[in-house]
């Protein structure tokens, strides 16, 4: 009779404890679906100098509520305290509970550089100038492209004075009328011609332009411009060209392209070019032709680097230091890219030029209807500044 009791009692006990477990206990909490909240600081814009890669920027932790308690995270972005890029930073932080309940926010860090100075070259970190030296600028070799005057003592706009006698590579036709100055930019203009042209026996349906400085440029120095190339499959382009002298001298013919670059590409365009309208394209050339004769072999030696952007994306600044008959470097927005060794000593003088050009290599039968259709802008290749440097003794 005891054990009897004794069991009932036991099972009692086990029918509390269930029922006690399926009720819940006072000390554990009801289950939690509450989503925390959480705050961050809001946006940050900072301005840089020209000549610094980035900023330090320190901001306020995120801060997070909940009815328990939340642990934050940071899912992208940078630390608070770290060297932010130029560009746009997006920082993503996360708040999560013991029961796996979240929230998040964001934030953007946008560092900008400020403009670079018409005072001095534009180089990001370390300014290539020797021991010693100071960069000067040339001023009959610059252009800010102010007003809305082009100025004829630094330039020429015209082929037929510029000591070159080249109109234009068929079809394309170099036309003075389509080089303005207005908006701040230096502005020239490509065009599909109402009615096609004929000049020296070719057949010329494009028109673009050259523009050519009036004074020469020489090794030593540093040359540089801001350009937005035009959208179409014609060229946008910052060179140096050397004229040739069967009677004077020099009958060596050189070319030092900076820049050489097209709008865009399309099915009819090379495999080697697939990259034209992306890419800072430099080369140095020796061009061998009798005098009166065309060129009949060149040999070069090329330069270049991809860009993830599109040249009529916006505004590069393209540099170059000729910086010896054997040595050339290049830089693009203050930062060095890549340097060439030229095929024969560049050690002559030569002309800053502007071609904006057609090119067998991308024709223009395969434009689509970007010259009827396109705006001024896509059609417009700008210069915002042109600007020259020597070296002087501190």
């Amino acid at each position: 009779m005891i054990l009897k009791k004794k069991l009932v009692h036991l099972m009692c006990l086990v029918f509390i404890f269930n029922l006690a477990a399926c009720s819940g206990s006072d000390d554990e909490p009801a289950s939690d679906s509450e989503n925390p909240t959480i705050t961050c600081p809001a946006n940050i814009s900072i301005m840089i100098a020209s000549t610094e890669s980035g900023a330090e920027v320190t901001y306020t932790a995120p801060t997070a509520t909940d009815n328990v308690s939340a642990a934050i995270a940071q899912l992208e972005g940078l630390p608070s305290g770290s060297l932010f890029p130029i560009g746009t930073t997006t920082n993503v932080f996360r708040a999560l509970d013991p029961s796996g309940n979240t929230a998040t926010c964001s934030f953007d860090v946008v560092v900008t550089r400020n403009e670079p100075s018409p005072n001095l070259p534009y180089f990001i970190g370390d300014n290539p100038a020797p021991t010693g030296k100071v960069w000067a600028k040339v001023e009959d070799m610059s252009d800010e492209f102010e007003g809305t005057v082009f100025d004829d003592a630094k330039w020429h706009r015209n082929p037929s004075t510029d000591g070159f006698n080249w109109v234009g590579r068929p079809p394309g036709l170099f036309k003075s009328e389509n080089v303005a100055v207005g908006n701040g930019n230096l502005n020239v203009s490509v065009e599909k011609m109402a009615t096609s042209q004929t000049v020296n026996g070719n057949n010329y349906t494009h028109g673009g332009a050259i523009v050519r400085s009036k004074n020469v440029a020489v090794q030593g120095q540093y040359y540089e411009c801001r350009m937005k190339a035009n959208s179409t499959v014609m060229s946008s382009t910052f060179w140096i060209a050397f004229k040739q002298n069967c009677n004077t001298g020099p009958v060596r013919k050189l070319e030092l392209d900076i820049q050489e670059c097209v709008g865009r590409i399309h099915s009819g365009t090379p495999d080697w070019a697939v990259d034209y309208a992306n890419v800072y394209a430099s080369n140095t050339w020796r061009h061998y032709r009798t005098c009166d004769t065309e060129i009949t072999e060149s040999i070069q030696s090329p330069g270049k680097t991809v860009l993830e952007e599109e040249n009529n994306s916006r505004f590069f600044v393209y540099g170059c230091w000729w910086k010896s008959p054997t040595e050339v470097l290049f830089y693009l927005d203050g930062v060095y890219t890549h340097s060439i060794t030229p095929p024969t000593d560049f050690d002559l003088e030569g002309h800053i030029t502007m071609a904006i050009e057609t090119y067998n290599w991308n024709p223009v039968g395969d434009a689509g209807s970007i010259f009827e259709t396109g705006s001024v802008d896509e059609l417009t290749t700008k210069y915002d500044w042109v600007r020259t440097w020597k070296l002087e003794d501190e």
